[in-house]
């Protein structure tokens, strides 16, 4: 079974947890809790993100995933007090990373070019379902970039 593709979608997967990370450490305890509107919080991008990569690896759909549950809530509905902190955060991640290379290594090349099951809008193959996952992870991820200029940091890591 050829797995050249999906071995390099391992790879951009990493990168994108390792930099996701490292932006994350960025922020001052009270940086992580402030930002300029209700969304624009490293906090709730934060959680967002995670969520969301959560759910496009959880194959299901609408009702059957339960977005927040590894966190007490969604970013929207819970209190300022409620919101996690960095180290649950980071949590998250490592735990998510691990499911999502899991599901990769499960993938050949071929798998990739099947379509998705179940049937998501935004892509007719399992390719296009997790570049499309990948590339909302880096929108959100650059948000939480701009986040760290707004707060003083240089933000953006993007290394190899």
């Amino acid at each position: 079974m050829s797995k050249e593709m999906s071995n390099d979608l391992i790879i951009q997967y990493q990168n994108t947890f390792r930099i996701f990370r490292q932006e994350v450490n960025r922020f001052s305890e009270d940086q992580w809790f402030s930002g300029f509107s209700f969304f624009q919080v490293p906090v709730k991008q934060a959680m967002h993100l995670l969520n969301c990569l959560d759910f496009y690896f959880a194959e299901k759909k609408g009702e059957e995933y339960q977005w927040g549950y590894r966190l007490g809530g969604g970013w929207w509905e819970l209190t300022d007090e409620q919101l996690p902190g960095q180290d649950t955060i980071l949590s998250f991640a490592d735990d998510l990373e691990n499911k999502v290379i899991e599901k990769l290594q499960s993938l050949g090349d071929l798998d990739l070019s099947k379509p998705t099951n179940p049937k998501y809008e935004w892509a007719e193959t399992w390719l296009g379902h997790l570049i499309y996952a990948l590339r909302h992870t880096l929108h959100h991820y650059g948000q939480l970039s701009a986040l760290a200029s707004f707060h003083g940091h240089e933000g953006g890591s993007w290394d190899l």
